[in-house]
Formats: structure tokens, C-alpha cells, sequence
């Protein structure tokens, strides 16, 4: 019984050797392949260039030690440099001199006011190519159902003057407002003796005597506002601010800048900065308007309140 416990136990670890050795040799495989098969042969060395041989009578010329010029460029001067070569500064007189603000003046001055100090502030925002010219102003044409575009060319000009003034309202009768309505959107020639701004500023006031405010936004923005007068300005703003399109004048009113100083321009200065980016020039303009009381309260906490929503 012993001997065949024995016998088992032998039989056990011979067998587990011979496994142990087969993945051994599983773990190490053997080339079948001649020696030196995988070896490649080694390049030979490189041989060394000749060094040039210099030529009898000639003599090598000796390195460059200033800066090298660049293909194209003039080579650097090396003569010293003469501050009596450089032009002369601009002379300046006194009364120029004390015209120019102050430090002070200048760090409380804002983008804008700095722009127009350099004259850096741009008179237009049309390119001069896209410009359109002021020969007829209106939105409605003649063949969809305006007047002829000289209807009122050979007019005096006090007569048409004196008519656009004195409508300061509706009219009783439906199809008058409707005749009327569609005359001054009409495109038009200024009447002779007039100027075309005058002219649509005048028929954008009767516009928004009638309370068509939308019809007085699109004939305004047929001018561009380069050519806005204050007059046509102000008809402007009337019909933006009527028809709830508040930003809709922030062209004009930085181009125009400081044109005007009553507190309804400040707050749209402020409400078009801040739609411009300058949200923190806007809340200081709001806060110094709220603080002086150019305006009533109300008004301007909503100017803040519509000025702030434009960083959201």
C-alpha cells in the first residue's frame, strides 16, 4: 500500500516536471533559422569629405562678426548715431497748450468723449460706396400704389411746409387717413426750395401726429443717419421709442453723441452703451443721471432696468 502511495506520488511529480519543462520550453521558443540569419551586415563607416584646397594667390576671407543683412534688406549702418538727424517735434503754442485737459479731466473722460478729444469718433456708419443718396426718400413706390416721385417737385415749398405742420393728428374721415397715410410714405423728390431732411422730418412728425409710428420708423430709417438733422432726430426717437424698439435709435444717438443734454438723450446714451459693450460706462451714466435727477425716478430705474438686461 505504501509502495503504491509512493508510486503515485513518484508518477505526480515526474509528470510535473515533464509539464513544468514543457511550458518551459513553451516560454522560450528556439529559432529554426542558421546563425547569423538575423544579423544584418554592418554598413561601412562614411568616408571623410576632402577639405577644399585653396587656390595659389588667393586669401581666405575672414568671418563676418557684424549682424548679416537679410536677402533684400540694406545692409545695417555701423556709423554712430546722431540725435540732430531726427526730425524736429511739432511746435505747440501756449493757447494750444492750455486748451489740452487736465490728467484729472482726462481719466474721468469716457471712450466716446475721448474719441471726439483725438477726433477718432467716426462721422458715419455707412462706407461711402453704400451710401444712399437723398434725391428720393420713402418706402412706397409709385407702382405699388404711391405717389409719382415728382408730385411734389414743382410745389412751393411753403405751401407743402405749412400742410405737414398743421396735421398734428388723425383725421376724422377713415379713407382721408389712408390717402393721406400713404402720400407722405410715398417715394418722393423734395419739393423745390427744400431740403430732403426737412422734408421727411416733416412727414415723419405728421406720421406720428397720426400714430402710425412703425410707417415713421421705416421712412427715417430710409436716410442714413450721417444725414439725420435734430429735428429728423428727434421725430426719430419719438417713433422708436413708440413703436418698443428702443435700440433701434442707438446709431444715431452715438453717432451724434453729446448733441443734446436733456435727460431723455442721457438715458439712451446709457441704454446704447450698454448695448454696445460699455455696460459699465452705462450703469456710472444711469446712476449719475438717477443722482442729479435729470429725469423722473421711474424713468430711470427703467432705463437701468432695460440697460441691464443687455449683458444677459
Amino acid at each position: 500500500m505504501a509502495a503504491s502511495v509512493l508510486a503515485l506520488g513518484l508518477a505526480g511529480a515526474i509528470g510535473g516536471a515533464g509539464l513544468a519543462g514543457f511550458a518551459a520550453a513553451q516560454q522560450r521558443p528556439e529559432s529554426i533559422l542558421p546563425p547569423g540569419f538575423d544579423d544584418p551586415t554592418p554598413a561601412p563607416p562614411p568616408r571623410p569629405a576632402p577639405a577644399p584646397t585653396p587656390t595659389p594667390g588667393t586669401t581666405p576671407a575672414p568671418p563676418a562678426t557684424g549682424p548679416a543683412a537679410l536677402p533684400g534688406m540694406p545692409a545695417p549702418s555701423t556709423a554712430p548715431f546722431n540725435p540732430a538727424a531726427l526730425p524736429s517735434l511739432p511746435s505747440i503754442t501756449d493757447d494750444e497748450l492750455a486748451a489740452l485737459p487736465s490728467l484729472e479731466k482726462l481719466e474721468s473722460m469716457s471712450t466716446e468723449e475721448l474719441d471726439q478729444l483725438l477726433g477718432l469718433k467716426s462721422k458715419s456708419d455707412i462706407p461711402p460706396g453704400a451710401r444712399r443718396a437723398l434725391t428720393r426718400v420713402g418706402v412706397l413706390a409709385s407702382d405699388e400704389g404711391g405717389l409719382p416721385p415728382v408730385a411734389l417737385a414743382k410745389q412751393p415749398a411753403a405751401l407743402v411746409r405749412a400742410a405737414l405742420a398743421g396735421t398734428k393728428g388723425p383725421l376724422v374721415s377713415r379713407w382721408g387717413h389712408i390717402l393721406l397715410r400713404r402720400a407722405l410714405v410715398s417715394r418722393l423728390a423734395p419739393p423745390q426750395g427744400m431740403d430732403a431732411v426737412e422734408f421727411a422730418a416733416l412727414r415723419a412728425r405728421a406720421l406720428n401726429g397720426m400714430g402710425e409710428y412703425a410707417l415713421a420708423r421705416a421712412l427715417v430709417q430710409d436716410i442714413d443717419t450721417a444725414d439725420w438733422s435734430t429735428d429728423l432726430t428727434s421725430e426719430a426717437l419719438i417713433a422708436y421709442l413708440a413703436s418698443g424698439d428702443v435700440t433701434g435709435a442707438c446709431p444715431s444717438v452715438r453717432l451724434q453723441g453729446s448733441v443734446r443734454d436733456d435727460g431723455e438723450w442721457q438715458m439712451l446714451q446709457a441704454i446704447c452703451n450698454a448695448y454696445a459693450g460699455e455696460t459699465a460706462l452705462a450703469a456710472a451714466q444711469l446712476d449719475r443721471a438717477l443722482g442729479r435727477g435729470i429725469a423722473p425716478r421711474i424713468d430711470v430705474l427703467l432705463a437701468r432696468r432695460f440697460a441691464g438686461a443687455a449683458g444677459r
